[in-house]
Formats: structure tokens, sequence, C-alpha cells
């Protein structure tokens, strides 16, 4: 059961874009709810009048952004937000540049390199304590980081106002074509690929054998040891990653390279013309085209063209960050946490307190420090939490728990932080009003042009590595991670997100047309089902019309 509207205080959506599965209890401690923490700390010093918070239901995390409990402190807050809002934001891609992303290179580079096998179990224990506060730390300067997204939104719209484009995605695309690490990795995975394309050898291993079963057969040969050291390599920058962000029990690609491999081997019958440098290079060009066709609209009008400079000279933040921290913080810096947590479970497990390493992840924050501090055994406790994650995991979560906020009414204030979190990135948005059409689902624009094709429903990256060259992929959410699928797909559905997320700016890279906050996508289509995917409009038509 979840909690009624009347039994939640304020409104939290079901946060599917990075925890689209039930949480393991210490994820939830340690993670998603160490992210509200963090977040609200940030908000804090912007005046802002809006507080994050968490809920967990049934090990599903939801997250709230309302309004701060006290209508004293709000109208207080109001006095200076705005302000807050026009200097400080402005100055946050140049603080993540020059402060706060050499801060967290140089500890995810020393907890990469870090060997515990020397230490002993109290310097590992007392460990715990730095790295939870170091989790709290990120989520700190990523909540920082959603005010950038502000920037973003500030040139679209100003690039619709001057412009007035058909094309809904077309004000984004100048936000786009930016270098970042995602680039690096995807490129760094096609790069591997021809590696095994110009080997008679190594195409016939991958053509014969499946991902899962590649690892061991490419040991058996000395070609094939030679490419894996070439792949530990891309493995050492580019492994610290998962299916979704919060939960640490996902394995990571530097502990099972079944998913990279499954990648490599779909991207080796491809031509050059696929290389994902060929689609960042395009939305480079995109985006320089739109600029200079704003610069050339503005021309006769000095006072709007430097606005828009000073817009553009802010905004260029706003995609790179986007794509930059969820590599530092949300994946890697998530990644080695769980990398010292197993370490720590497997400490526990040697003095009796668990029945293996991994069982640590069905602990909660206090039972971990009971078991440090006491040696608990907690064997019982970690079977009764199994069961209840299992069932949880049979569950159709709920989309959002407690009362959606009053509509705004005209002349009402707008915050442009919650616009872009909550509407532009994640995707939320009211319910649909009137009589709905069976065979049209009602998302968000989030890539150009329209698609007819087979539908392939996938919920992990391990299920996408069964997509075909040109199916459509209809998911819960894309990450980082999830990117060599964009080369593979004709098209994507995605149940969440708004059209400044992951899945819309890939997608519009790679010329995809997409359709993100479908909202039930994955459940209402079916493997093999011919649908029309509109990304211009935002539907998606399962009779698989023509439009």
């Amino acid at each position: 059961r979840f909690p009624g509207p009347d039994e939640v205080s304020g409104f939290h959506i079901f946060e599917k874009m990075h925890a689209p599965r039930p949480l393991h209890p210490l994820s939830a401690d340690l993670v998603s709810m160490k992210l509200a923490i963090g977040f609200t700390k940030a908000q804090d010093e912007y005046d802002c009048p809006t507080v994050a918070t968490g809920i967990m239901a049934n090990n599903y995390f939801y997250l709230g952004l309302n309004p701060h409990p006290d209508a004293g402190v709000i109208e207080d807050r109001m006095t200076r937000y705005r302000g807050f809002l026009e200097r400080v934001v402005p100055l946050v891609g140049q603080r993540w540049t020059d402060n706060w992303l050499p801060m967290i290179r140089e500890r995810n580079e020393a907890e990469r390199d870090l060997d515990y096998s020397g230490m002993s179990d109290e310097t590992i224990f007392a460990r715990y304590f730095d790295m939870c506060r170091w989790m709290e730390e990120m989520w700190y300067v990523h909540g920082h980081i959603n005010f950038a997204l502000i920037n973003g939104t500030e040139l679209s719209d100003f690039y619709d106002e001057v412009m007035s484009p058909e094309d809904p995605t077309e004000s984004y695309q100048i936000l786009q074509g930016y270098h970042t690490r995602p680039v690096d990795a995807a490129h760094g995975l096609w790069k591997l690929s021809r590696v095994v394309k110009s080997s008679p050898s190594l195409r016939t291993l991958f053509e014969t054998t499946t991902p899962a079963e590649l690892k061991e057969a490419l040991g058996n040969t000395a070609e094939g040891r030679e490419f894996l050291a070439k792949l530990d390599e891309y493995l050492y920058d580019f492994g610290w990653r998962s299916d979704a962000v919060f939960d640490l029990a996902d394995v990571t690609w530097r502990e099972n390279p079944t998913i990279p491999l499954g990648n490599i081997s779909r991207f080796v019958p491809m031509g050059d013309e696929d290389d994902p440098m060929v689609a960042f290079n395009n939305s480079v060009k995109r985006r320089e085209e739109r600029t200079a066709a704003i610069r050339e609209r503005l021309a006769g009008d000095t006072e709007k063209l430097a606005t828009f400079e000073r817009l553009l000279g802010v905004s260029k933040y706003a995609y790179p960050l986007t794509e930059d921290h969820a590599f530092y913080i949300d994946q890697m810096g998530v990644a080695l946490f769980r990398r010292y947590i197993r370490v720590l479970g497997e400490r526990l497990a040697a003095r009796g307190c668990l029945e293996t390493g991994d069982d640590i992840f069905f602990l909660r924050d206090r039972d971990v420090r009971d078991a440090m501090a006491n040696d608990t055994d907690h064997r019982a406790l970690v079977v009764e939490r199994k069961a209840h994650h299992e069932a949880c995991a049979k569950v159709v979560p709920a989309q959002s728990l407690g009362h959606p906020p009053v509509p705004p009414k005209p002349g009402d204030f707008i915050d442009p932080f919650v616009d872009s979190l909550a509407t532009r990135l994640l995707g939320v948005k009211p319910p649909s009003e009137g009589e709905q059409d069976e065979n049209i689902i009602d998302g968000v624009a989030g890539s150009p042009g329209s698609y007819t094709g087979v539908a392939r429903v996938v919920r992990s990256l391990e299920e996408a590595g069964n997509l075909l060259d040109g199916e459509i992929m209809v998911c819960e959410m894309t990450l980082p991670p999830w990117v060599p699928m964009f080369a593979i797909a004709g098209a994507v559905v995605a149940d969440v997100g708004g059209i400044m997320s992951h899945c819309a700016i890939v997608a519009r890279e790679f010329g995809v047309p997409a359709v993100v906050g479908s909202v039930d996508g994955t459940t209402r289509i079916e493997t093999g089902q011919t649908i029309t995917v509109d990304g211009t409009k935002g539907n998606v038509y399962l009779d698989g019309r023509t439009v």
C-alpha cells in the first residue's frame, strides 16, 4: 500500500529517472535522503523559498520540491531571492569549472586508487563517517548545479521570443554541442569497436559470442587479452557507472563489463558514418547555425543583441553541466561509494554481523553504525529485508504522493528554479484533461521528427542489448551510460524526462525523434508493436499511423 494524498505533506513525484527500481535500504539512507539534505542546503544559500524533501514508500524514492513550511520564511526569503537569481546564478557554471570540479575530481581519483586491503577494521569503520559526509557534500554541490539550468531556460525562452520557431525543441539546440565526458565515453567505446572491426579473429569472436561470455572468451587468446587490456584502460576512466544512479547495490561496468562489451559488439558492423563523434559534430554545427541566425535577426537591435550575448555567455555552461555533473557525481561518486561499502560489508561479514559482504545493502544507516560499534548480528534482519525488497519489486509504484500544487494564476510568481528542474528536466506536468484517445500517448516533445517502426521495451541496459538497428527504444529513462543505444535506435520513447532531460538532449544530438515524459510508455507499449513517434508534437501513436 502507498500513502494516500492526505497522508503526505506536500507533493512528491516518483523519481524514476534516477531510481526506477526499489532501492536497497542503505541506498535510501546514504544516497537518496542525503540528496534531499544536500539540495536543500544549497537552495538555502540562494534564499530559495523551495525545500527539497524525500519520501521512501515501499522502497521507492519520491522527491518533493515544495514551499518552505513556514510562510514567514517564504515572505522573508522572497525579498532577496530574485536578487540571488540575477547576481549569483549566472556564476554557477564558472564556480563548477574553477572550484567544485577540481575538488570532486581530486577526491574521486584518490578514492579510485585507494587500497583498502591493508587497512584495519577500525580504520575502515572510521572512514564510514567521512564517506557519508562526502556523499552529502557532493549532493550539496549538485544542489548548486541545479540552478545552472535556469541559465539555459532563459536563453531558450529568449530564442523562442525572437525567432518563433515551429519546432519546440529548436531553441534548446543552441545549448548543445559542447564537449563533455559522456562524449568521450561514447567515442571511447567506438574506438574499441574499430579495433575489433579491423581484426578478423576478434570480429568473429564478437559475432559468435554473447556479451556475457565475451570476457572469458577474450581471455583465451593473446589478441583477446591484448584487447581486454585496452578495455581495462577504458573502464578505469569510464567504468564507474551503472544502469541508474541511486542504488549502491547496482553493479558497475568496471566490475562486470558485459554491457560495454555488448555496446562494442553492436558498434562493430556499423560504418564510420555512425561514429558518435559525427552526431556530436552535427550538434556543434546546429548550435553555430542557430547562434548565427539569431545574431543576424538582432543585428539592428543593439540592446536585445547585448542581452542575447549575455545569456549565451552564461548558458554555455548549462548543457555541459547537465552531462558532466552526472558523470562525476551521480555516476562516479556513487560508484566509488559502493566500492567502499562493499569493503565495509566484507569486514562486517568476517566479524559475523552478516552472512555475505553484499548483505550490507539491506541494512539501514543505524544498523551499520550498530554493527561497527557492537558487532551486532544482523543476519536474521537481512533475511527479512530481502523478502520485503523482493515483494516491493513486484508492485507498481504510485506515480506521485500527496496533492499536486494548485496551478498558478495569471500574474503569480513562477519560480524559475522549480520550472527548470521539475518541468524542463524531470518532465513533471499536470495530467491531461478531458477524454483521451486510447491510441495516443501524450508526452513531451524531446527531439523533432517522426518515425514509424517496431518497438522494443527495455527496462535496463542489459535488456537494451537486445535492441535491433532501427527499432524504437521504449525505456523508463536514460542516463549517460545509455548514449551508445541512440546510435542504434530509430526513435526513443521514455517514461520520464522533460525537454532538458538527458534523453531529449542526446536524441537531439543523434538526430533521433524522441518523446519523453510518456509516464507509462513502457507499460502501454509492447515489444514487437508498430508505433509512430512524433518528437515534434510529443505524441506516440500506438496504432502506427502516418503523421
